[in-house]
């Protein structure tokens, strides 16, 4: 009865997917600290009732456990998918990684929602050890460039490992979305991590 009651009230509300869940989560969580995240408080904003949600998750925990992998899949495999979409020189790739990083979004590298997660890490073993494979990742996927750029193996870690600081750093010094400030930004990050004039790529 219950479960025929739920799938009546269902109808007459938006058809909302696990996903549509998740985004709303994340754009919450770059607002707000994680124990802020209350399921009553989505389904308000999200123009629903709390019963939507059990439709696609167990429990707020179920919740966060997906923001987790939805954060980890858009920082390792969609990014790479976006930097090798295209063609171009690795320097190009190197370029478009910048672009994505340093953007008025705020699920991007150093953006809002990263560092509230950053911050729940900091009290969460779980969500740490997430944390740390995802750097690593983007670390590994940095040096990857940089070696098909022409760099060393050394040179290309000690820049992959500046290129990740940087961009978090820049991203997390940025006030607003200024288009003009996101500009000079990303020319600045240019200058500090894009050597293309000191070496050779195997595009060239």
């Amino acid at each position: 009865m219950a479960r025929q009651a739920a799938k009546s009230q269902k109808s007459t509300e938006p058809p909302l997917g696990r996903s549509d869940w998740i985004e709303a989560a994340i754009t919450m969580l770059a607002e707000d600290n994680v124990e802020a995240l209350r399921v009553d408080t989505l389904a308000e904003k999200l123009g629903v009732t709390k019963g939507s949600f059990y439709w696609h998750f167990k429990g707020r925990e179920d919740l966060l456990s997906g923001v987790l992998d939805a954060w980890r899949s858009r920082m390792t495999s969609e990014v790479r998918a976006l930097i090798f979409d295209k063609s171009g020189t690795p320097w190009d790739r190197l370029e478009r990684l910048l672009r994505i990083a340093i953007s008025g979004r705020p699920d991007v590298p150093g953006g809002p929602f990263e560092m509230t997660l950053r911050d729940w890490a900091r009290r969460d073993q779980k969500v740490a050890d997430v944390v740390r494979t995802v750097d690593a990742e983007r670390i590994a996927f940095a040096v990857q460039l940089y070696r098909e750029a022409g760099l060393s193996e050394a040179d290309a870690q000690d820049y992959a490992e500046a290129h990740m600081a940087v961009v978090i750093g820049i991203r997390m010094t940025m006030v607003g979305n200024d288009r003009d400030e996101i500009r000079r930004r990303r020319r600045i990050a240019g200058a500090l991590l894009l050597p293309r004039n000191n070496v050779g790529s195997k595009g060239d």
